[in-house]
């Protein structure tokens, strides 16, 4: 995603980016004041999401709030995403009058700002860890799912594997179960991934062939006729 960040404070801003960049965001753009963000709005492409400070010289972080809500404004950007950081909480039910996606409060954690970017990601991502980074991955793009021991074998539409610790049965509570189906214990299966199938194999859009287990063919059968 393009992300402007608003902050006011170098460090503050830093720390963002850093966060950023472990969650793989890494198109950031960083405003010190609040005039020279609402002049950026007027003249640049308009970003994914905005990262704004209350406490900021020139226009504070609400005043550039009203500014993208009030019609023929500079902004004209009424419908961006914008998350709001801020060491105040007596702010946030103003902020969200104005419909912002979240509200980090600071000092706030990695795992935090997780959650709030993945209420603003344009499609529905799932953060993983690999070789001690954090991998976002869109939903979509799983193509199945294997246990193994501690861990558990994503394989990917452009035919990527990674390893991360948890179970499968943890990240199957973590994707919509419209979506994935088990075909067997260490399986799960993206359903618009499924080639074809018979009553022992489950051919994927990989060119994988995953077995079916018997105890599991007809929710598998029920699963990807409820998708179709």
């Amino acid at each position: 995603m393009r992300i402007f960040i608003a902050e006011d404070e170098p460090l503050a801003a830093q720390k963002l980016q850093l966060f950023l960049q472990k969650l793989g965001e890494e198109d950031t753009t960083v405003f010190d004041n609040g005039t020279d963000l609402v002049e950026a709005l007027k003249t640049m492409p308009t970003p994914d999401l905005l990262f704004l400070d209350i406490q900021m010289p020139g226009l504070t972080g609400i005043e550039v709030l009203q500014q993208l809500q009030t019609p023929g404004q500079s902004s004209g950007k009424k419908n961006l995403k914008v998350i709001i950081t801020s060491a105040y909480d007596q702010y946030a039910i103003d902020g969200f009058n104005f419909g912002v996606a979240d509200y980090l409060l600071k000092p706030y954690t990695l795992d935090r700002l997780r959650q709030a970017l993945d209420k603003v990601r344009p499609e529905p991502f799932v953060s993983i860890r690999v070789d001690g980074r954090t991998v976002p991955i869109r939903i979509i793009d799983i193509v199945s799912l294997a246990a193994q021991k501690d861990y558990t074998e994503f394989t990917l539409a452009d035919g990527r594997k990674l390893s991360t610790i948890g179970t499968l049965t943890g990240f199957e509570q973590q994707l919509p179960a419209i979506l994935f189906s088990r075909i067997q214990r260490s399986y799960l299966v993206g359903l618009k991934h499924v080639k074809n199938f018979s009553a022992s194999v489950v051919s994927l859009t990989t060119g994988e062939e995953l077995p079916i287990g018997r105890t599991y063919r007809d929710s598998f059968r029920q699963a990807l006729k409820a998708l179709i």
